[in-house]
């Protein structure tokens, strides 16, 4: 019976459409928050890339709502299951995160592409500081008969930004905000 089970869900998974399977996967109490993506990565094919929004509630006198959003890669595993590897788990101590871009770029000079996301955060705090802080973060290519539990990020040769005021710079502007201006910059850089 159990055996039965499994190959049903299996084929119910294999059958399916990608953001489909992605919320069939997600974790458990969170929503899925940005596109779900189907690429090919690090050897793989038919990757689902899906991120998913959880909230929960401080311990504290206030109870107050937090949140974070992770992203994992749902990688087919040739027996109609996906095997499901963190890719990061964005939160900031006080606001929402955001998954504003995702993208494949190469930021370490091997022939390979490397996962790249940007994050933002809107930060507000009383006349000190107010704006979106962008996070770009890149994640490394893995040998696919060795599936991590978690991507490893790499250094990246393109900087995060803030755009908005702050106290020393009223008027700050993001250099790289999207996929196309930090494709850019990394070919300026030579990669």
């Amino acid at each position: 019976m159990k055996i039965a089970l499994l190959s049903i869900i299996a084929f119910a998974l294999i059958n399916s459409s990608p953001t489909e399977i992605a919320e069939r996967l997600k974790p458990k109490n969170s929503k899925i928050v940005h596109s779900v993506i189907q690429a090919n990565f690090s050897g793989a094919t038919n990757v689902i890339i899906a991120f998913y929004e959880t909230k929960y509630t401080m311990k504290d006198k206030y109870k107050t709502t937090r949140q974070f959003v992770e992203g994992y890669l749902l990688i087919p595993d040739g027996k109609n299951r996906y095997k499901k590897t963190l890719i990061n788990k964005f939160e900031d101590d006080n606001v929402d995160s955001k998954i504003e871009s995702i993208f494949f770029a190469n930021v370490d000079k091997d022939k390979d592409k490397e996962l790249v996301i940007i994050s933002t955060v809107q930060h507000n705090l009383q006349g000190l500081y107010e704006g979106t802080e962008y996070g770009i973060t890149a994640y490394d290519t893995f040998d696919i008969n060795h599936i991590p539990k978690q991507l490893s990020k790499l250094n990246m040769p393109v900087e995060s930004g803030f755009e908005g005021y702050t106290e020393e710079t009223p008027n700050s502007h993001a250099k790289f905000k999207n996929a196309d201006a930090v494709k850019k910059e990394l070919k300026r850089l030579g990669y």
